[in-house]
């Protein structure tokens, strides 16, 4: 599933550059359309816990699912701390807590863009 991600990214992203206004809001479509081509079950700025997370992606088959929190990173440097703040962002707002009694396995994912580069981190 992640694999697959970083993939499109590469191949995509050389193709078509963001501007700056709109880029959190293209990689966050970006994602969801690469998880719902791939056939799975995708909510995308759902209300979970204390706030809205970005992408959810549900794995029922498996008992798992996933929550993704994207951000776009101002520069390369800064793209380890903008995952851990997409992390961060996961547990202060406690968006895998309703799945807790639901799903065999929780994934979170804090995800950084920059240009063509993406950094993801796994809680």
């Amino acid at each position: 599933m992640l694999m697959l991600c970083i993939f499109a990214v590469r191949m995509v992203m050389g193709f078509f550059e963001p501007n700056l206004v709109a880029k959190e809001d293209f990689y966050h479509a970006f994602l969801a359309g690469i998880f719902t081509g791939a056939g799975y079950a995708v909510e995308s700025n759902k209300e979970h816990g204390e706030g809205r997370s970005d992408i959810v992606v549900y794995d029922s088959v498996n008992g798992r699912v996933a929550i993704f929190e994207a951000k776009t990173s101002k520069t390369m440097e800064a793209m380890n701390r903008d995952c851990e703040n997409a992390i961060r962002q996961i547990d202060d707002r406690m968006y895998a807590k309703e799945y807790e009694d639901e799903y065999d396995d929780i994934l979170c994912y804090g995800i950084s863009f920059f240009k063509k580069r993406c950094l993801v981190k796994k809680k």
